[in-house]
């Protein structure tokens, strides 16, 4: 590793504690904590387990402390590491983990389990022995490299995005007895009409660039459903990024809104200055909780060229 670490890292940190023994399995865990003074784990069922009292005798202390460790980050616990014995399994394992006959219940431990309450427990000698041991193992690696983030899949061809609409709306028909709604239908006919007008567009002007109005950028590019009603419906979206962000432009073109031809406004999403400044935009309009009454608090219904409708 490229930093130094010492034992409150590991007593402080949940996150270091599970990343410190993730490469480790029972087997090798049982050697680190066999370095620090010699620990004998009961097999039942092909695994190691140590009961609560094994536990204090090994770290020499007492059976609350223990008992108090697990209480305290018990959340932090995997399934691997810990678990309580109830019924049938309490019964199995009575006489491997010797158990008193009139035990109800019982936690135990694997010796992963019982590496995480050597990196909690901070008033025995054994325990700091152990957590020296486990930074020793973490500095003998020489670098860690965080996983890549899964590469985010581009959008399919409007071919392709055009017949995975043509399946939806077939879909929604079969589930609806032919009976969908009228706005839900008409969303699906603007959509599908703009998608290939501005295919047709690029195919015809050879040109790279992008304009799209907020309602597609929301949906296409961010991956936001932008509802047709209620407080984040899009046609408040189009007069927040018109009141709050003019600056990103303010061209216009003709576009088939609930099956007619309107004028609306659309943005240069080909420019990254633009995209993000619409990605801002449309993230503070989905966190507002009453975006009308901020629209009503700018002014942006008191000018009636602000209540254009923009919905694509």
């Amino acid at each position: 590793m490229n930093f130094s670490l010492n034992q409150n890292a590991l007593i402080e940190s949940p996150s270091l504690r599970t990343s410190a023994i993730s490469n480790l399995n029972n087997t090798r865990a049982q050697e680190v904590l066999s370095k620090a003074k010699a620990i004998v784990f009961a097999v039942w069922k092909g695994d190691g387990w140590a009961t609560v009292e094994q536990l204090a005798k090994y770290f020499q202390c007492s059976i609350q402390g223990i008992k108090h460790i697990y209480e305290r980050n018990s959340q932090e616990f995997r399934t691997n590491e810990t678990k309580k014995l109830t019924g049938k399994e309490l019964s199995d394992a009575r006489s491997k983990l010797e158990l008193p006959s009139r035990t109800s219940q019982a936690r135990v431990f694997s010796p992963l389990g019982t590496l995480r309450v050597a990196m909690l427990l901070t008033e025995s000698e054994v325990a700091g022995q152990v957590r020296t041991i486990i930074l020793d193992l973490v500095a003998a690696v020489p670098t860690i490299t965080p996983e890549s983030p899964p590469p985010t899949p581009a959008l399919p061809l409007p071919e392709q995005r055009l017949h995975t609409l043509v399946e939806s709306m077939k879909t929604l028909a079969e589930l609806t007895g032919g009976r969908l709604n009228p706005y839900t239908e008409q969303h699906f006919k603007d959509f599908a009409a703009n998608l290939l007008a501005e295919h047709n567009r690029k195919a015809l002007t050879g040109s790279q660039e992008k304009w799209l109005g907020v309602v597609n950028f929301a949906e296409m590019e961010l991956g936001k459903k932008v509802p047709l009603s209620g407080p984040h419906y899009r046609g408040h979206l189009g007069t927040w990024v018109r009141t709050f962000y003019p600056q990103l432009g303010d061209r216009q073109e003709t576009r088939i809104v609930q099956g007619t031809q309107q004028k609306i406004y659309v943005y240069a999403c080909h420019d990254p200055i633009v995209a993000a400044g619409l990605t801002k935009a449309v993230e503070e309009f989905f966190a507002h909780p009453n975006p009308s009454a901020a629209l009503k608090k700018a002014g942006a219904f008191s000018d009636n060229k602000r209540k254009l409708l923009v919905t694509n």
